[in-house]
């Protein structure tokens, strides 16, 4: 069967787009990471177990209206509001009124509900503290309780 040129350039376009292997630079990062060895990862995950807990004792404050799963090995929360309101205008909220980034649970394929997921690995101690700070402070202004 002849395939229209048009429709061959489209299948054309599609392939190059596949990828076959991992591309070149993350084959090398996987290589440095390998040499960097365990010891790196211990050290980094001490930091992010530190900012976790730390989110966990500032989400307590709003417990009454927010449900924190449980999680183990994720370097963000998920988080369900017990509200109707919409989660990106939530989101949307926090950004311009508070100065805190998150990421409505929408994103996600979380239609069912008001999700908002806040992730926390790449912080440091006093930008976390910071960042849970605004964040709780905000959610009790725009969902609050």
């Amino acid at each position: 069967m002849l395939v229209p040129e048009h429709l061959a350039i489209a299948i054309k376009k599609i392939q190059d787009t596949i990828l076959i292997c991992a591309p070149v630079i993350s084959q090398f990062a996987a290589i440095g990471a390998l040499q960097a060895g365990v010891g790196y990862c211990k050290e980094h995950l001490e930091k992010i177990a530190a900012v976790r807990n730390l989110f966990l004792e500032q989400l307590d404050q709003i417990r009454s209206f927010c449900f924190v799963p449980v999680t183990d090995g994720a370097f963000y929360f998920l988080l369900r509001f017990d509200t109707n309101l919409n989660p990106l205008c939530v989101v949307e909220r926090l950004v311009r009124e508070h100065g805190v980034a998150a990421i409505p649970g929408t994103a996600f394929g979380m239609n069912d509900g008001c999700y908002i997921r806040v992730a926390y690995a790449a912080l440091k101690q006093s930008t976390a503290t910071e960042g849970i700070g605004r964040f709780v402070r905000g959610v009790k202004a725009v969902i609050g309780s």
